[in-house]
């Protein structure tokens, strides 16, 4: 009396059990990769804890001066303005490379998309043909 495996999952009954089985692989794989990495935060933690300790035993160390008690909003502010520069630079200096010395950009700003253009159309009314 040689039977496969196979013979015991037939018809519904049979769905269902490898189905149920199938999501409890799933599952099973899912709670452990969550466990790793819980596991790896506590270990990062220990690590940057040790690094710390480290780093507060060296006795020759600058403090850093006070900040100003302005806020967040003037630093935002002028972190905006700073990467507005550096990306007007590489932008200029894009443009001079490809352009030669004479080309110069005094001002960018972000280019706003046409509400409805040809291709966009198209794909519209691409997707809503049948096949």
């Amino acid at each position: 009396m040689e039977g496969h495996i196979s013979s015991y999952f037939v018809g519904v009954p049979g769905g269902l059990i490898m189905s149920f089985i199938a999501f409890s692989i799933v599952f099973i794989v899912i709670i452990g990769l969550m466990l790793l990495m819980m596991g790896l935060e506590h270990v990062c933690n220990a690590i940057d804890s040790v690094g710390k300790s480290k780093n507060n035993a060296a006795p020759a160390q600058k403090a850093a001066p006070a900040a100003p008690a302005a806020g967040p909003a003037p630093a935002q502010a002028a972190a905006a303005a700073e990467d507005s520069g550096e990306l007007l630079a590489v932008i200029s200096a894009a443009i001079m490379a490809a352009c030669g010395a004479t080309a110069r950009v005094t001002a960018f700003a972000p280019a706003k998309a046409p509400a409805s253009t040809a291709w966009k159309n198209v794909g519209r009314l691409q997707n809503t043909e049948g096949c």
